[in-house]
């Protein structure tokens, strides 16, 4: 190997050797802005664990109040059917009432039509007639 030859190589060596500092050097900068990235990320991260912590705490009460709701208007939705089985046993009451009322009225036109005749029988009329 002559000298030229050895400076070449020994050129292309330092090169290389400048190109390996080079990207060393990038790839340290490159570490430091993922190490400032990940610090930023876990900043985030916890402010996130907080935010769910409190959506999770509203949510929990959200569902109590609506489960509460639930259990009140199940209970309203109960009482109105009790008091309607109740409003319909006064309905059937009131129109078996109606029906014997109805059958009591007929029976006492049916008197009173009867008597209307006798009355009618035994007292003259304008002329003093019987009616017959």
């Amino acid at each position: 190997m002559t000298l030229d030859e050895m400076d070449k190589k020994i050129e292309f060596i330092l090169q290389m050797q400048a190109q390996f500092e080079a990207n060393m050097a990038q790839s340290e900068a490159n570490v430091s802005n993922f190490r400032v990235s990940v610090a930023d990320l876990r900043v985030t991260v916890g402010d996130l664990k907080v935010t769910v912590g409190d959506l999770a705490g509203v949510v929990r009460d959200s569902i109590k109040i609506s489960d509460d709701r639930f259990t009140q208007l199940d209970d309203r939705l109960t009482n109105l059917a009790e008091a309607q089985k109740a409003a319909d046993k006064r309905s059937a009451r009131f129109d078996q009432g109606m029906i014997e009322l109805a059958e009591a009225q007929k029976t006492t036109d049916e008197r009173l039509n009867a008597l209307i005749s006798v009355v009618e029988r035994h007292i003259p009329g304008p002329d003093h007639a019987p009616r017959p």
